[in-house]
């Protein structure tokens, strides 16, 4: 299972690839295909000069999370799709707060994206309970925020490798603690989650 993610991802991408997808199943003329593509524009104009600590560009990352919805789980919904292209967005680029989220995007895009953001570090200084906070509204959170969660955390965990010994660690225990629960619960991706996190221990210094 986790070696298709894998190969999907290993793909050679680039907009018309993606958006080739798109185009099986919803026409360009279509308002939610245009969607999409409002929010692949924004998101890769916002990330343009941005890296992740991995090395990659960060787009790829959003990308990806897309790539793991269209080609994987089979997601056909747009709003989910657009809120996987732009989910780290009002978290990271501050000229896109929730409330242009949802000028652009409409009230369900901005209710996903708004459980998908960490609550702001002026409200929560600490970063310890910030994350706190965050993991407490998984609870509330409606089914459609993990099909769009997971995957994210899934590729994060792919894509990690060169990171830390120490920050490896940290994101399989917040793995285990607050993600698995809900992916079991949910039946989503919990088995890829399992044997990435596998792979990322047996590689682990003892």
């Amino acid at each position: 299972m986790l070696e298709k993610v894998k190969l999907i991802l290993k793909a050679s991408e680039n907009r018309e690839t993606f958006f080739r997808r798109i185009a099986s199943f919803l026409p360009p003329m279509d308002p939610r295909y245009q969607m999409i593509e409002k929010a692949y524009s924004y998101a890769k104009d916002a990330f343009r000069n941005k890296k992740r600590s991995t090395g990659e560009r960060y787009f790829e990352h959003l990308r990806a999370v897309d790539l793991i919805l269209l080609d994987y789980l089979r997601v056909r919904n747009y709003i989910l799709l657009t809120s996987g292209l732009f989910h780290d967005t009002p978290e990271d680029i501050s000229s896109w707060p929730i409330s242009r989220v949802r000028l652009e995007f409409g009230d369900e895009v901005a209710l996903l994206l708004d459980y998908l953001s960490k609550p702001s570090k002026k409200d929560y200084p600490s970063n310890e309970e910030r994350l706190k906070v965050y993991h407490d509204r998984f609870k509330n959170a409606p089914r459609e925020f993990f099909l769009v969660k997971l995957p994210d955390r899934l590729h994060n965990l792919l894509s990690m490798w060169s990171l830390s010994p120490e920050k490896i660690a940290f994101k399989i225990e917040e793995t285990e603690r607050y993600y698995l629960p809900y992916a079991e619960e949910h039946q989503i991706l919990i088995h890829e989650l399992e044997e990435a996190i596998k792979e990322l221990k047996g590689q682990k210094p003892s």
